[in-house]
């Protein structure tokens, strides 16, 4: 946007590409202090040719309140140019659709960087204004002591000490390794996780849970949950997590240092529960 509030016209300099010439979609990407951040708008409906300037000005018009509700939330200038499907602000960013249409047509896409996550949603995004992508996490269910390495077998018993608390608190690993390694709340007797969101719109973030030491082993479960980013990076509202079922058979993984050791599934033991191995794979050679 300009200093005036207005969206800043786009000509054929500005850099589209010759595939977006032809495409369903429009795409824009401008500088803000968090970094490059990308928008996807749809093509007004029965559009056919080239995309032309005035169709990407009237297109980027209707997105304003949005281009206006993201500089608020990253209190900085964000001016959206055309730019082409493979620009890294839009093929790399993290998704959001929106879905309010006091803000822009639903199905228009925000693509954020990381560091914008960080920063706490306003008001206006809250709520059900934004569906967010949903990264599958790792689900740590903790570590257990470096000398169950050396009694692996087929039929033996790998207690989890993190679960004989009064709450099992487990980790989320991101498998890309790029969102912070977050906790929640694992209920098997319920079949549920829980991850917890923000304490309240303009608030910071909760903590992130402490990087693991990959010389330690850990269990987790052997299928990955889809977790949306709002409630992974703690922009979602405190009254409402997230729940995710979990229901039988539990899968689980003895790894260390990135590798499976073993195989198994989960099995209660009294008040908490432990790994039943099934299948022992011996350490890659050095």
């Amino acid at each position: 946007m300009t200093e005036t509030g207005n969206c800043k016209p786009a000509t054929a300099a500005d850099g589209l590409s010759e595939a977006a010439g032809v495409s369903a979609e429009l795409f824009f990407q401008g500088a803000t202090a968090c970094g490059a951040v990308g928008l996807t708008l749809a093509r007004e409906a029965g559009a056919e040719g080239a995309v032309t300037g005035i169709e990407q000005v009237l297109q980027l018009a209707q997105a304003e309140p949005l281009i206006c509700a993201v500089e608020q939330w990253l209190r900085s200038d964000w001016d959206p140019a055309p730019c082409g499907s493979g620009d890294e602000a839009v093929h790399d960013g993290y998704r959001a659709m929106v879905r309010d249409p006091a803000l822009a047509p639903p199905g228009t896409i925000l693509h954020l960087p990381l560091r914008a996550l960080l920063a706490p949603l306003p008001e206006i995004l809250c709520d059900a204004a934004l569906t967010w992508a949903a990264p599958t996490a790792n689900l740590v269910l903790g570590n257990v002591p470096l000398q169950v390495l050396e009694r692996l077998e087929p039929g033996a018993l790998v207690w989890l000490p993190q679960a004989f608390g009064p709450q099992w608190m487990v980790r989320l690993h991101d498998l890309a390794r790029r969102l912070p390694t977050r906790l929640a709340r694992l209920d098997l007797a319920a079949q549920r996780l829980e991850v917890a969101a923000g304490a309240s719109a303009g608030t910071p973030p909760p903590e992130a849970a402490r990087p693991d030491d990959d010389a330690q082993p850990l269990v987790r479960l052997a299928q990955g949950v889809p977790v949306p980013l709002d409630y992974w990076m703690g922009l979602g509202r405190a009254d409402r997590p997230f729940h995710w079922p979990v229901p039988q058979p539990w899968a689980a993984q003895l790894c260390c240092a990135g590798a499976v050791r073993a195989c198994g599934a989960l099995l209660p033991i009294g008040q908490g529960y432990g790994m039943l191995l099934e299948s022992v794979q011996a350490p890659a050679a050095a």
